[in-house]
């Protein structure tokens, strides 16, 4: 007999085409209804989607039924958690995907238990490392659906999934069918033998399992009534054993099963869709993400390390109100951008107010230490956020009346200078009254400046003023040098040297259309892109400046016309570092529609692998062919793929290592890497297009529904810079190395002046007033951490304890050997406790795994 368990839940995506405040709309009576049910029938479970956050809001409108929920999730009946958000799980961040199930399950303990599986029910396909994110906060399991491929990747959709290295694993649940499959149980016989049982039939002509699991539920869809009842009906109609069930009880079936075992990711668009080309879409919200992710873990949690330790104390809940907000961006749909313009405006406004709050941590950590310094407006600040050593430079912004200075005992240059007039009649506010004065123009200048940090901690820094001619002028220029590297642009073409080979054509800007929606990018069929030529090319000694315009296709209608009515303007500027690496910004604004711009770089061979940087790990990959691809695939299976700031493409004699914190998206062909900056469309879903035939995603096409403009989505007129760098590589290049240039790039740079020209370079400088009890620092150089890490480490995170007054580290192995540490050496003069990211503790101390996580909680 074979034994079909039924899982009774709710899909609850926060928005969609509808709105988040639409969702509390609905969950207003819907979950009401829930717990209605729960407490009329005393064996019936429901699962509210596995994320915190809808519970939550439902809280703020019935604040008085806490006692209700908690009585609910102690009986086992209400299963919440364990994520605060259903996150994406290819262009999230590892950190951000790992503190999305950290402040989950550290929110849910305010209702009691919460669900102990890795549950994420429609996301859009899963990174290869999974198993280690969700070792490391916790969990041996994972409940999903997108991205398989019964019959290749596994014959059973209960499996063991490994990490890349194979250290760590998890018990996994897979829905063939999907989470909807079996929405709504009727115990009539045209719904059991017609649907119920045949969706039964498909799982076992992959595995004749003895025991199966059914979710029955859907989006926004509330709980089934009497559902015991129901099932004992279908029972007397349908073929197996249908009872009801639990996600945990299913689980404690599969761990005490013989099962087959797999590992990489989940990307195979098969039994569903995974939208292989949705990481070009809403390009504008995907970059800010990236950047908030950033800059949350490697500013502002570093920064309030040390804030705290010198004595100024900000709350931990403020850094995870941040948190939450950005989770609210990256839940499946959001970050994807497959949304209404409406919600497009709702996440921009909430990454708004994530921006805001890491602001003005800034500012009021990095004045609050000015001012216990007692610092001049001829010294500034340097917060160096990193726990490793750091030795190269930092861009400072400084207040000057004039355009040049010098920084005492420090190569420094001006990079660039905007002034600032003097204006008439300003009021001044004086202990004698308010007068008017003329106040005098200043510059804003960015500086670079030559330094070095034992780890993290700051330092205080002199300058002097000088007054020159100002920055020198771009003269008409071809080439620039350093060392054995030089870039050359001759006949429109771009050219690279080591002073051994030459790659000619190395760099182009490739623009093609894109008939997709917010979904997938598509091609017109007998597309023909744009390669975007320079028509001019001026510099200095360390910059080449490449300016172009084109006329291209406005609409998608003149683009399969063969019609150019739009003039796109747009300008490359390269500098070139003594290591070979070529660092380049990419800047125009967006003047067409429905187009796709891509960096393309070559090499002088054929690529034959691409190694990328994804969440703790790097994954090699080889194109697929296309061939007859509809045989087997519910859309295109194309050669687009996601990466995590670093992507290698290798050749038989060298390797290309490119690095952008902008885009997560690549692909290869022949012997050019493709890199997107963006992609731009007109509708939320299409159907029949070349990448994805059939139906449109988006339900625009089911019936009752309507197609839906994007116009956002389009970003028209929106002004892009596209900031990458690149650098040669012999093809042996070790995983160290890459660790080692990965980490040198993310080196944030974040500086402070005590000046009073203008209040508003630090946007609540004239707000954060002196507290009763001011800081008093004396120390002009302070390191509060210095750790001496091996080579191929990498420091993930560095943030104040959430369950403990402590700080937690965690460390990155970004090699596929294990490690072995010395803690007692690295931690010197604190105490130290290996702990998971749920700050529990674990017994191995010692040892980080191949493209492993290894935390620590440090104490005095």
């Amino acid at each position: 007999m074979t034994n079909i368990h039924i899982v009774n839940h709710t899909h609850w995506d926060r928005e969609w085409y509808f709105t988040s405040m639409d969702c509390i709309v609905l969950s207003d009576q819907l979950f009401t209804d829930v717990l209605e049910e729960l407490k009329r029938q005393p064996n019936a479970t429901f699962v509210l989607d596995g994320q915190l956050s809808i519970l939550d809001d439902y809280l703020e409108l019935y604040p008085e039924k806490l006692p209700e929920i908690k009585e609910l999730v102690a009986k086992g009946q209400l299963f919440i958690g364990p994520w605060f958000t259903q996150t994406d799980a290819f262009f999230a961040s590892g950190e951000s995907i790992l503190r999305n199930a950290m402040v989950g399950v550290f929110e849910s303990k305010k209702y009691g238990k919460y669900l102990p599986i890795g549950y994420l029910p429609d996301t859009f396909g899963f990174n290869a490392q999974m198993p280690t994110i969700l070792n490391e906060a916790g969990f041996d399991n994972i409940i999903f659906w997108r991205g398989i491929d019964l019959g290749e990747h596994v014959q059973s959709p209960y499996f063991k999934w490994k990490s890349l290295s194979g250290e760590n694993e998890l018990y996994a649940v897979n829905f063939p069918q999907g989470y909807g499959a079996q929405q709504q149980l009727e115990p009539t016989k045209s719904y059991v033998e017609g649907r119920l049982d045949k969706g039964i039939d498909f799982i076992k002509s992959y595995a004749d399992e003895t025991d199966i699991l059914i979710p029955t539920g859907n989006d926004q869809l509330g709980i089934i009534s009497s559902l015991e009842e129901k099932i004992n009906k279908i029972n007397q109609i349908g073929k197996y054993n249908y009872q009801t069930s639990t996600y945990q009880a299913f689980m404690d079936l599969v761990r005490q099963k013989d099962l087959e075992e797999y590992q990489g990711e989940f990307r195979a668009p098969v039994f569903a869709r995974v939208h292989k080309t949705i990481g070009s879409v809403r390009m504008d919200l995907k970059r800010e993400i990236f950047r908030l992710e950033n800059k949350l873990t490697l500013e502002i949690e570093p920064m309030v390390v040390i804030a705290k330790e010198l004595g100024i104390v900000l709350s931990n809940r403020l850094v995870m109100k941040a948190w939450k907000k950005l989770f609210e961006c990256q839940a499946h749909d959001s970050l994807a951008g497959c949304v209404s313009d409406s919600v497009s405006q709702d996440i921009a406004h909430r990454l708004k107010e994530v921006s805001e709050i890491c602001d003005s941590i800034e500012n009021l950590v990095l004045k609050r230490i000015s001012e216990g310094l007692q610092l001049t407006d001829q010294q500034f600040l340097i917060l160096n956020t990193s726990v490793t050593p750091f030795k190269g430079k930092k861009v400072v912004k400084l207040i000057s009346k004039v355009n040049q200075i010098e920084v005492l005992g420090h190569d420094s240059v001006v990079i660039s200078m905007d002034y600032v007039p003097s204006r008439q009649n300003i009021m001044e506010e004086t202990p004698a009254g308010n007068r008017f004065i003329e106040e005098p123009g200043y510059y804003i200048l960015l500086v670079a400046v030559d330094c070095s940090f034992a780890g993290l901690g700051y330092q205080v820094f002199d300058f002097v003023k000088q007054t020159t001619a100002g920055l020198p002028d771009m003269t008409p220029r071809m080439m620039i040098s350093k060392g054995n590297y030089s870039l050359t642009f001759e006949e429109g073409q771009l050219a690279f040297s080591d002073g051994h080979h030459t790659i000619k054509d190395f760099l182009t800007i490739v623009d093609d259309s894109n008939a997709g929606d917010t979904y997938d990018y598509s091609p017109i069929p007998n597309d023909h892109p744009f390669s975007l030529p320079f028509d001019s090319c001026k510099g200095d000694e360390e910059t080449l400046i490449l300016e172009g315009k084109l006329a291209l296709p406005y609409t998608l209608a003149e683009r399969i016309a063969g019609q150019t009515t739009k003039i796109f303007a747009y300008q490359l500027t390269l500098k070139l570092t003594e290591q070979g690496e070529v660092q380049g910004s990419l800047s125009f604004r967006n003047s067409v529609l429905n187009h796709r711009i891509r960096i393309k770089t070559k090499l002088n061979q054929s690529i034959e692998k691409v190694v990328s940087a994804i969440q703790f790990g790097y994954l090699e990959k080889t194109n697929q062919s296309m061939n007859d691809w509809e045989q087997k695939y519910s859309e295109m299976p194309v050669n687009i793929e996601p990466f995590e700031k670093q992507v290698i493409a290798y050749s038989s004699e060298e390797a290309l290592v490119f690095y952008t914190e902008q885009s997560k998206e690549y692909e290869y062909i022949n012997d050019s890497l493709y890199v997107t900056v963006l992609a731009t469309t007109d509708s939320l879903g299409k159907p029949d297009l070349m990448y994805r035939p059939g139906r449109a995603s988006g339900d625009t096409t089911k019936k009752g529904h309507i197609m839906m403009d994007t116009p956002l989505a389009q970003m028209e007129n929106q002004r892009i810079d596209f900031d990458f760098s690149m650098r040669m590589a012999p093809t042996d290049i070790s995983e160290n190395t890459l660790v080692t240039w990965k980490a040198e790039k993310e080196q944030p740079s974040i500086s402070y002046q005590l000046q009073d020209l203008n209040y508003f370079v630090y946007r609540i400088d004239n707000k954060i007033q002196s507290r009763i009890q001011p800081l008093s620092l004396s120390e002009r150089t302070y390191t509060q951490i210095s750790l001496d890490l091996a080579e191929g480490l990498a420091v993930s995170a560095i943030h104040n304890a959430y369950y403990s007054d402590g700080v937690v580290i965690r460390l990155f192995n970004g090699t596929s050997e294990k490690r072995y540490l010395e803690p007692e050496k690295l931690f010197a003069g604190f105490k130290y406790t290996r702990i998971n990211a749920l700050e529990e503790e674990v017994t191995e101390t010692k040892s980080i795994n191949g493209y492993g996580l290894a935390t620590y909680l440090l104490t005095k």
